[in-house]
């Protein structure tokens, strides 16, 4: 699918919330250097604005869609935005990233090419915080990619067993410090604002909507994955 016009049918819309897992090493953090690897719209690049973690702190994103490095940009003038490929990182330096930080795309990507990527990147003692999809063998969702039913028509695949990904992470170079697993939950009134064309990103900013937002549906056999590791 052509990015460009996957970044515009599928727009990310802000929702001022950071996970809370990737929040704990977060807290009391000044003077590092963040990338969000991935931005999309910028949804937790914005969500960290609003939370106050960019005051002190350096911060990179970047994404394969120029429309949405456009919106990243507009975000704050302290992120540093560029098009790039999360599998090669040619505008990030070596050693130079504190806080790696990749949402819901390592599914999307050659995890392994991403992964040797984290290791260049990452300076040691760095925190990588990764969150992708986790699926049980009854998990369905209404998009197909592959003759498989899927969660998004761009996943390249969906993890179904830890093992899967956590062993492309070399022990000798990284140092699992958590991995938690949630039951994923889709907002229903997201559903029909995508498909009502509404292309404001601070919608939820109302606080009609935030409440609307609480409002989730489980998706069968589907969950969040969050895993941390530090750079040794």
């Amino acid at each position: 699918m052509d990015i460009e016009k996957y970044s515009k049918i599928a727009p990310q819309y802000y929702n001022y919330q950071v996970p809370s897992l990737l929040k704990k090493y977060l807290i009391d953090k000044k003077d590092i250097t963040i990338l969000d690897c991935g931005c999309g719209d910028g949804s937790l690049i914005n969500s960290l604005k609003n939370n106050g973690y960019l005051k002190n702190n350096k911060i990179f994103a970047i994404d394969l869609s120029m429309n949405r490095i456009d919106l990243v940009k507009k975000i704050s003038d302290k992120v540093i935005a560029c098009v790039d490929n999360v599998e090669e990182l040619n505008t990030i330096f070596n050693n130079s990233i504190d806080l790696f930080i990749s949402s819901q795309v390592i599914e999307h990507v050659n995890d392994v090419k991403m992964i040797k990527q984290i290791e260049k990147k990452v300076k040691t003692g760095g925190i990588i915080y990764i969150s992708t999809v986790f699926k049980k063998w009854y998990g369905w969702y209404f998009y197909r990619n592959n003759g498989k039913w899927v969660l998004d028509p761009t996943h390249l695949r969906e993890y179904t067993s830890s093992e899967q990904l956590l062993k492309l992470f070399d022990k000798n170079k990284f140092h699992l410090l958590e991995c938690k697993i949630n039951l994923q939950k889709f907002p229903v009134i997201d559903f029909f604002i995508k498909r009502s064309g509404i292309r404001n990103r601070n919608l939820y900013k109302n606080r009609v909507m935030k409440i609307l937002r609480n409002m989730k549906l489980p998706i069968p056999g589907y969950y969040e994955w969050e895993i941390v590791f530090k750079k040794i």
